[in-house]
């Protein structure tokens, strides 16, 4: 039994078993009815407490393809666990600051595809080559840097890396970006909108080349 239900078992017992004591013991009602009354909170408390499907699930209820990417989804955690853990062993300090701050666009994306599954087909090559690649990448550089090893090629191999890490995080942050650009579409529509409800009132909605309200 999950953890989830689990709680949800024994709250609805308790709270069963607190309702039938109170009126038969303390108030001294009906048994059969204490019992009756027992009973019925117990079935509400379980039904009242029982996990609601999110977002993710629910989506893929009718989804052909429903287990592909659920799939998808479970081996992108896996890949970021790893690639988080990779992060944290770096000792030298920018790399390891770089390749945390690639670990966290990737838990960035994966958050925004659990709340936005219908995106998931659009990151396909992301969930199965980007992750993995780059958490094969920071592996060979964790087993050179723990074997202590300092040759040509070692150390050639490291710049490469540090070099590429802002590169890789640029690339992900472009992937979220382009996921969600109907939103950002959506937004741009709203304030063409709002501009024009403005003007409408008499107001002017003008904004500077820099970028600042006017």
């Amino acid at each position: 039994m999950k953890k989830g239900q689990m709680r949800q078992l024994v709250l609805s017992l308790a709270a069963g078993i607190a309702v039938f004591l109170v009126l038969a013991l303390a108030l001294r009602w009906n048994f059969l009815l204490s019992a009756a009354l027992g009973v019925g909170i117990y079935f509400a408390f379980w039904f009242l407490l029982a996990p609601k499907p999110d977002k993710f699930t629910l989506y893929f209820t009718d989804q052909q393809d429903a287990q592909e990417m659920q799939d998808l989804m479970a081996e992108a955690e896996r890949d970021l666990s790893s690639l988080k853990a990779s992060a944290e062993k770096i000792t030298d300090v920018q790399t390891h600051s770089d390749a945390q701050a690639l670990a966290k666009t990737g838990v960035r994306i994966y958050d925004y595809l659990r709340s936005h599954p219908e995106k998931i087909r659009s990151a396909n090559r992301f969930l199965t080559y980007y992750l993995d690649t780059v958490g094969r990448i920071l592996d060979q550089y964790l087993t050179y840097q723990d074997a202590d090893l300092r040759t040509a090629e070692v150390q050639a191999f490291q710049r490469k890396v540090r070099a590429v890490l802002p590169k890789l995080n640029a690339g992900f942050e472009a992937q979220l970006t382009a996921l969600m650009a109907s939103e950002r579409f959506d937004a741009e529509a709203d304030m063409k909108v709002m501009e024009g409800l403005l003007n409408t009132e008499g107001i002017q909605w003008e904004t500077k080349q820099d970028g600042s309200d006017s």
